[in-house]
């Protein structure tokens, strides 16, 4: 058997998490050409680039010692992951939440994995109470959710997630695309505000502490929660949501707590896709 290769140089590292960066965009792209051109096989392509990723990353993490230099490159797969998985199952226009729904549940089992293939506790992701002191920081950021996504909506002015949501669970016929506003609040809840804050500002960033230090992995991470919306096809999407990466990310390292992130992040989107479409003409 050949020897591991030893931790890259700083150098070497910084190249690497570049490329994949930049493999991550490039996807993106091509998702977006399939989208406005109607070309299926450049989605196909996006999924084959992301599949790459999916598989190479853990190949070349097995290589590298020491453990902690190769976490970084393991947990990445989750990135790419995500479009796999978004992709893999077919999207319903009439049932997005039912969508979603499955997709988040997917996500969180692989989250799970990772978690537990490089033994990182609860604790180590931020998944806590975190420092009790600054708990008024993470109440100040859940509040403010609502407001960022209303400044989204300025941005995007996306279609809502439901068609007409039907008020009593009980009453609902079953029909897609007129889920209940519970349920899709819970759905949305969890597949942006738990899902998406433990593999970005958890996961990720946990690991890339380790590879990068503090305010280096604050950027890369931020930079690959960018990269997976290139699809909307904003430029100005894309720095609010670079903002909103950097600054849910600054809280959690002060804080050492997602939950403000995760309410704010999750509330945003429930504004954004459940509430504003509706409310705003």
């Amino acid at each position: 058997m050949e020897p591991l290769e030893p931790a890259f140089s700083p150098r070497r590292r910084v190249t690497i998490l570049l490329q994949v960066l930049t493999v991550l965009v490039v996807a993106e792209i091509l998702l977006v050409y399939s989208n406005v051109t109607g070309d299926a096989s450049f989605s196909f392509a996006t999924l084959l680039v992301d599949l790459v990723l999916v598989m190479g990353l853990p190949v070349l993490a097995s290589r590298i010692v020491p453990r902690d230099r190769a976490m970084l490159l393991g947990a990445l797969v989750l990135a790419p992951l995500l479009r796999v998985v978004s992709l893999a199952i077919p999207f319903a226009p009439s049932s997005p939440i039912l969508w979603l729904a499955l997709v988040s549940v997917a996500l969180l089992l692989a989250s799970a994995a990772i978690m537990y293939a490089q033994r990182l506790h609860p604790r180590d992701v931020f998944l806590g109470i975190g420092r009790r002191r600054f708990i008024p920081l993470n109440v100040g950021l859940a509040v403010v959710g609502f407001l960022l996504g209303f400044l989204e909506f300025q941005i995007l002015h996306p279609a809502p997630c439901v068609t007409s949501p039907c008020p009593n669970p009980v009453l609902w016929t079953g029909d897609p695309g007129t889920e209940p506003f519970l349920i899709a609040v819970i759905v949305v809840f969890v597949a942006t505000g738990v899902v998406e804050e433990l593999i970005f500002r958890g996961i990720l960033l946990r690991a890339g502490i380790r590879v990068l230090g503090r305010r280096a992995a604050l950027l890369y991470v931020t930079l690959v929660f960018t990269a997976l919306h290139v699809g909307f096809v904003s430029a100005a999407e894309l720095l609010f949501v670079f903002f909103l990466g950097l600054l849910f990310g600054v809280i959690v390292l002060v804080t050492e707590s997602l939950w403000g992130a995760a309410v704010a992040h999750a509330t945003a989107n429930i504004a954004l896709y459940l509430i504003l479409p509706f409310a705003v003409p």
